[in-house]
């Protein structure tokens, strides 16, 4: 199904879905973090406020302001009222090394900032705009608090004309290593998106959404379906279980959006100290693959499952996605989501037979167009309307789509092709790992081997030994891990993605 089809359609901007759901349900809450609790008025007030606040300070529209901010109420006021203001909001990743946050301002160049006061230092090494507003304690020199912001300005809707077509966000990429790519995302990539994931999830107006991605992940699946839909949106700052589970009690939540690490830390939360996800209907897992074993043991816990789904920051969003209710195959990521076209393409081009392994392309309104910047990314990833995602997926006779291989991750060894997913699934099955990740490592007479890092389960004891007799029951003897590593923890984004080039590089361990 593709936009194509549904000229009727009205594509509406992040400010219009805001200005129509505070014009339908002013008063249905529509953001609640810790003690604050925003109507949709109030939300859409006070993003006003900060839009014509940013208009007073000189930005035109296309001009960048820039957010390295903890995930609170005004941190997605400020999103929005730079998205009203005709702005291009951009995260800066506060997890990134300094030389990747210099990289990211020298690539955005941004008109203003908005920084949680607890950040800031981040940012003391450069030469910054004149215009930084401070969200949650005193102004740094020069800048402007919050409160003072938002006072000094109207709060009906600023007098500019934004388009469905106009840059909404620069969504980065690179967020392990690597010099960072700014995604082009309009406010027409993240209501097709927006409009794809509600039909695809089934979702409601009365849903509770309780996304854990960080800021600087996706920002706008913080409030883009509850926005669309009318329903309210939880925020929590912190990733801890006991966090999460008081949230869902506390507020109703419906809707889970988190990785799988995440719900791995909720399984284990549950079996010792017996915490519950009632009224949750939907655990939607994206941004790393869900294994086999963790599936099983979250439904065994919970009493639901576990829906995988696979998204790109260029497809902003998710792209692929199992339909709740429908039967569930073990590892896959579902079928394309409604709006997008998927193709799988093998070495020379052609389409991929069935369970083939190829290249997932994926093209549709929701799709970025560019980089920003960056001619020769786009061409390579962003070309004849597809994006070539450089990932590795098989499609079965039914349809349903399995992630074979990250983008650069499959081993050779001694020129034979081996996918790490399938050591990691096999060695998943053993009740002592809690974790594992695999990586290829250098060798000097295979060229490339398999290396297993493992975390075990609290309290559970194992030797390499161990690993190489279960694994052998389940995989041929040239797929087994040359190397294996036992580490406390596995080395990982905020928003919980494993860094496998950490591990590939042989980085110390998290503590």
């Amino acid at each position: 199904m593709t936009a194509a089809g549904h000229s009727a359609i009205r594509v509406e901007t992040v400010g219009g879905l805001l200005a129509r759901q505070a014009r339908e349900r002013p008063d249905q809450t529509a953001l609640i973090h810790r003690a604050t609790r925003l109507s949709f008025r109030e939300l859409h007030a006070q993003s006003n406020r900060f839009a014509n606040y940013l208009l007073a300070a000189g930005l035109q529209p296309g001009d960048r302001v820039g957010c390295l901010v903890e995930k609170t109420a005004e941190a997605l006021v400020a999103f929005l009222g730079v998205a009203a203001a005709g702005g291009v909001f951009f995260p800066i990743p506060d997890h990134q090394a300094d030389a990747h946050i210099a990289a990211v301002l020298q690539l955005t160049r941004p008109f203003a900032l908005v920084v949680s006061a607890g950040l800031a230092g981040r940012l003391a090494r450069w030469t910054l705009p004149a215009h930084r507003v401070v969200l949650d304690g005193p102004p740094a020199a020069g800048g402007t608090a919050w409160a003072d912001a938002l006072r000094a300005a109207a709060p009906e809707p600023p007098p500019v004309t934004v388009t469905p077509e106009h840059p909404l966000y620069l969504n980065m990429t690179s967020g392990t290593t690597g010099r960072p790519k700014a995604a082009i995302t309009t406010h027409a990539n993240v209501f097709w998106n927006t409009r794809s994931s509600v039909e695809q999830l089934r979702l409601t107006a009365a849903d509770v959404h309780l996304c854990l991605f960080p800021v600087a992940g996706h920002p706008h699946e913080l409030f883009a379906r509850p926005l669309y839909l009318g329903g309210p949106m939880v925020l929590v700052e912190r990733m801890a279980p006991a966090g999460i589970f008081a949230a869902v009690r506390e507020h109703g939540v419906t809707c889970l959006m988190a990785t799988a690490s995440i719900y791995q830390s909720l399984v284990q939360h549950h079996e010792l100290h017996g915490r519950d996800l009632a009224g949750v209907k939907l655990a939607e897992s994206g941004g790393m693959r869900v294994s086999p074993a963790l599936a099983r043991r979250f439904c065994a816990s919970f009493g639901l499952p576990i829906l995988p789904v696979w998204g790109s920051t260029e497809t902003a969003g998710i792209a692929l996605a199992n339909r709740p209710g429908a039967d569930f195959k073990p590892g896959s990521v579902g079928r394309p989501c409604p709006y997008y076209e998927v193709r799988l393409a093998d070495s020379q081009g052609a389409d991929a037979g069935v369970d083939e392994p190829g290249e997932l392309l994926i093209r549709g309104p929701a799709v970025c167009a560019a980089y920003l910047g960056d001619t020769d990314a786009t061409d390579r990833r962003l070309r004849d309307g597809w994006f070539h995602t450089g990932d590795q997926f098989r499609r079965d006779a039914d349809g349903c789509y399995f992630f074979v291989g990250r983008q650069g991750g499959m081993i050779k060894k001694a020129g034979i092709k081996i996918f790490p997913t399938e050591i990691e699934d096999a060695l998943g099955e053993h009740p002592a790992i809690r974790e594992v990740a695999v990586v290829g490592v250098p060798d000097a007479t295979h060229g490339e081997v398999p290396k297993a890092a493992i975390v075990l389960q609290p309290g559970a004891t194992l030797t390499a030994d161990d690993v190489l007799r279960f694994g052998r029951q389940r995989l041929p003897a040239f797929k087994l891990p040359n190397v294996i590593e036992f580490l406390p923890a596995l080395p990982k984004t905020p928003g919980g993605k494993i860094l496998y080039r950490q591990l590939a590089a042989g980085a110390p361990a998290p503590e």
